[in-house]
């Protein structure tokens, strides 16, 4: 009910019982004799409201800042903006209504001493938020990255799927050599040198493929980590790559300037991974 408002934070819970356990403190700190009169209750449940209307302001000001500067771009500076602007937008938002309730309902102007003191706290406070948010950012990436590798491990249990008349089979990716192209038709090649016609262009299989496992060399080519031995450089900064004789690929395998710098990067952390 509440998605479409809350977005990524699933929050509002987590803050519905935060804020009273944090006003209960506050009031607890500030006050040294509590009368339990309708003045207490009512004074309690104003800075409550106010509690909750400060938190979503704060939490605003987060989710602008998620699409503003992202934490992946630059962790530190964002979080010392965070803070700075949260304090600012919080803390403005109190003084002003503390202010304002005062005014209509006060005895008199509020003493420095009060806002020297419960400014303090409300920025403890605002530091303790933060770190919430902080803490879901980091939940959020854990969750994401293994979201990620369960994929990766299903991708990979599953292999590639070729049709064989009107019956699927899937080919697990360790027994396929690669794939080419040959008179406009897509071909797999298994280890054992045996093909399959695929019905998809090599645009279309290769973010289908593990990219630890497989490398789009040009056009035509793609080769397993496992059957290329090596490469040397050509003219105007290409690659030829040196891959195993077995595999029935008419001519050399030739990797563009573009994409020789990407090729190299890849065969060398590939090679750490076998």
């Amino acid at each position: 009910m509440f998605g479409k408002y809350l977005g990524k934070y699933n929050d509002l819970l987590l803050f519905l019982i935060l804020i009273p356990i944090i006003n209960t403190i506050n009031y607890h700190l500030t006050y040294s004799t509590i009368r339990w009169d309708w003045y207490t209750y009512t004074t309690y449940f104003i800075d409550l409201a106010q509690g909750y209307m400060a938190w979503w302001l704060g939490r605003l000001t987060i989710i602008w800042l998620d699409k503003k500067i992202p934490y992946e771009e630059a962790f530190t500076k964002r979080i010392a903006i965070q803070i700075l602007l949260t304090n600012i937008v919080i803390q403005g938002y109190l003084i002003i209504v503390t202010e304002l309730v005062n005014y209509f309902f006060g005895d008199g102007p509020l003493p420095i001493n009060f806002y020297t003191y419960n400014l303090f706290i409300f920025f403890i406070w605002i530091l303790v938020i933060n770190g919430i948010y902080i803490g879901y950012y980091f939940h959020s990436k854990w969750h994401s990255e293994l979201s990620q590798r369960e994929s990766d491990k299903k991708l990979r249990s599953s292999g590639f799927k070729v049709q064989l008349g009107k019956r699927a089979k899937h080919i697990p990716f360790e027994e396929i050599a690669g794939f080419y192209v040959d008179d406009k038709t897509s071909y797999l090649l298994t280890n054992t040198m045996q093909r399959f016609v695929i019905d998809s262009s090599l645009n279309k299989i290769a973010p289908m493929l593990p990219e630890e496992l497989f490398f789009r060399l040009n056009r035509k080519c793609i080769i397993h980590r496992d059957w290329i031995q090596g490469y040397k450089k050509d003219v105007n900064g290409k690659l030829i790559v040196d891959v195993k004789p077995e595999i029935p690929l008419e001519g050399e395998q030739v990797v563009s300037r573009t994409t020789a710098p990407e090729f190299k990067r890849w065969l060398e952390a590939t090679t750490q991974i076998i």
